[in-house]
């Protein structure tokens, strides 16, 4: 599955992020209102590390065959999870290792019967009864509003001639279950960096030798303890050289990490990449994923 939730202090990211733009701001805000006064959507909430960060993960609320809980927005997994013994508790029928869940709801969004993955040695804790993968996402025009955390499915046809208007897009590839947006750091294009939503609280991890190479040569690395998947890892981060660029817009000083047990850890993975981009680029920004038969990457900007 390959998904990749980390927590990371948050006093260790350097990014700096500007503020959507102030022109027109008022009526920006009222359009992107409606968009949610008009559709189902989710309010999402951040689930704190104490002592940590308190954007150390995106946590849905669901109603999942009659039961209310949560599951954690991990665009880095390919497949949707439920914790503990709950298909076999409820009777899901199964096939090929998946279970058919009768029912889910996230927020307001009803997707109906779901087929999903179990895993029986992750207990569920705090009511999180599992994670939203990319799975359930493909098809649909993804609206994550990371300051006023919101989030919303949407079928294209339902799309506000404004919100493509106003979003500033970079293409993306569908591929091994990732979603690759076309991203630049410093003066170097990659495509192969995936998009991860449940690697929250940092922004780019990669592997030992790329970070050597991206990494600003004169600052200082940091260690930081932090987990992954109930493992406990060493993340090593530094500020990059130059931003990060996702179409127009610049993303001033990301910080870039890689994992001490790991180096090299996405290089064996069986598909290419070169690692990932996590939530903490985009804080104070408005994310869309268009996950069409074209799939985009946007960020939603006030004019153009």
């Amino acid at each position: 599955m390959y998904g990749l939730p980390l927590i990371i202090p948050a006093l260790l990211l350097g990014v700096s992020v500007p503020a959507i733009a102030s022109t027109a701001e008022a009526d920006f805000s009222d359009k992107l209102d409606t968009l949610f006064v008009g559709n189902p959507y989710a309010k999402f909430e951040w689930t704190k590390a104490e002592g940590v960060s308190d954007r150390g993960a995106i946590v849905l609320p669901v109603h999942l065959d009659g039961i209310d809980g949560w599951f954690q927005l991990d665009t880095g997994l390919d497949v949707s999870l439920v914790y503990g013994n709950l298909p076999a508790e409820r009777g899901w029928p199964t096939h090929d290792g998946a279970f058919q869940a009768p029912d889910l709801h996230i927020g307001e969004m009803a997707l109906g019967p779901v087929w999903i993955r179990n895993r029986p040695d992750i207990e569920p804790k705090n009511d999180r009864l599992g994670s939203l993968g990319l799975d359930l996402l493909v098809g649909s025009f993804v609206v994550i509003d990371y300051p006023h955390q919101r989030f919303a499915l949407l079928r294209p046809g339902a799309v506000p001639l404004w919100l493509w208007q106003q979003t500033i897009w970079t293409p993306a590839t569908l591929r091994d279950a990732k979603l690759f947006p076309y991203l630049c750091l410093g003066d170097t294009t990659t495509p192969a960096l995936f998009f991860d939503t449940g690697s929250s609280a940092f922004d780019l991890v990669m592997d030992r030798e790329d970070w050597d190479g991206l990494r600003d040569p004169i600052a200082t690395p940091s260690n930081v303890d932090g987990s992954s998947w109930g493992q406990e890892i060493t993340i090593v981060g530094a500020p990059a050289r130059g931003p990060l660029s996702i179409g127009s817009i610049r993303l001033d000083t990301p910080m870039v990490y890689y994992i001490a047990q790991s180096p090299t850890m996405f290089s064996s993975w069986p598909f290419p990449t070169d690692g990932l981009v996590g939530n903490s680029p985009f804080w104070d920004r408005v994310v869309i994923l268009d996950l069409g038969i074209r799939p985009r990457f946007g960020i939603l900007a006030a004019e153009q």
